[in-house]
């Protein structure tokens, strides 16, 4: 008979609930995880409101950790074993089409292989190429970031900068918190976080921000331009998700600099950045969704980022929705679900 599990489900936007599914069978290279933690991620809210209209229904959940359940017979490529600990990237992708070919597995052209079901549930059924060990001294509540990790190096990796480039991260949530930790390890200086909210202001400068403006109460370009004696950023990376802050952008760029789109802005899709601006500066405009083949890096830097401070609330899965409510609060770096 075929197992069921708990999952969260979106079958109708502006509503999730917890469901019950057949848990998809067990193929030769697959691994069965069952899942310890899944956190309430960025996108999780909007696909719930349907702002990110993914086609239902829609399982949630997907930066989650866990143990290996069952292995496979021939699910032996990662040398795991029954019980180790190990952290798992959603994206699923068929590893032959022209974009995995050619390093761009996170847009596999082949349907139906973006994705695996949502990781908020009890357990997961997943190829082996998306379970890996976690590494021995990072905890499985600091696991969930490695897809935030993932996520975050393209931001600095699309278009390296030089050891001593100027960098302004505009948003201190996780991912925000974890591209300025990215930037600090890559030798940026005059590293600037714009964040509204004071406890994170506080952490990023603790964690390796070097100055931290608060939108609220100073002008953000202003003080952007006394940090760097009038020149701007070589790098100003929108990761708050507020479309205001984006046409803001060019003004504290420097010449020749790149800005940074990380954040989603799906009430603002038509965002306006003056062209006359990026002309005269020369400035470069790049889009960051994520690179599924950065995913093994993302695991490899757990144990060089602090990610400790980020934890804030965990709720049983039974009750998702109050971590929803908790995320939504903004009082919290990271809320996760035990499940």
């Amino acid at each position: 008979m075929t197992d069921k599990v708990k999952i969260v489900v979106v079958e109708e936007f502006g509503k999730a609930k917890l469901t019950e599914i057949p848990l998809r069978e067990l193929g030769p290279e697959d691994i069965k995880v069952k899942i310890e933690f899944c956190a309430v991620g960025g996108a999780d809210p909007y696909a719930v409101t349907g702002e990110i209209p993914f086609k239902l229904p829609y399982y949630i959940g997907y930066q989650a950790s866990g143990y290996v359940a069952e292995l496979g017979k021939e699910a032996d490529a990662m040398g795991l074993k029954v019980g180790d600990r190990v952290t798992l990237d959603q994206h699923r992708y068929c590893g032959s089409c022209y974009n995995c070919r050619h390093g761009h597995e996170t847009f596999c052209f082949r349907p139906g292989w973006s994705y695996v079901d949502g990781l908020m549930t009890e357990y997961a059924v997943m190829h082996q190429r998306q379970v890996f060990p976690c590494p021995d001294n990072i905890e499985l509540e600091e696991a969930t970031l490695t897809e935030v990790i993932g996520a975050s190096l393209p931001a600095v990796e699309l278009h390296p900068w030089a050891p001593g480039d100027s960098v302004m991260v505009i948003g201190a949530g996780s991912c925000g918190m974890t591209i300025m930790q990215l930037a600090r390890l890559k030798a940026a200086t005059k590293l600037t976080v714009v964040e509204p909210v004071a406890f994170k202001r506080k952490l990023a400068l603790e964690l390796g921000a070097d100055y931290v403006i608060d939108p609220n109460t100073q002008d953000v370009v202003d003080e952007a331009m006394k940090i760097t004696g009038g020149r701007g950023y070589d790098r100003v990376i929108e990761a708050s998700g507020d479309s205001k802050m984006v046409p803001l952008c060019i003004d504290m760029l420097a010449q020749c600099g790149r800005i940074i789109l990380f954040a989603i802005y799906p009430d603002h899709p038509d965002i306006v950045i003056p062209y006359d601006k990026l002309w005269f500066k020369e400035a470069g405009v790049q889009g960051v969704f994520g690179q599924s083949h950065l995913f093994p890096n993302a695991v490899n830097m757990l144990p060089r980022l602090n990610l400790r401070p980020y934890r804030g609330p965990t709720f049983p899965l039974k009750d998702f929705w109050s971590a929803f409510e908790a995320h939504a609060t903004g009082k919290y770096m990271r809320v996760l679900v035990k499940c």
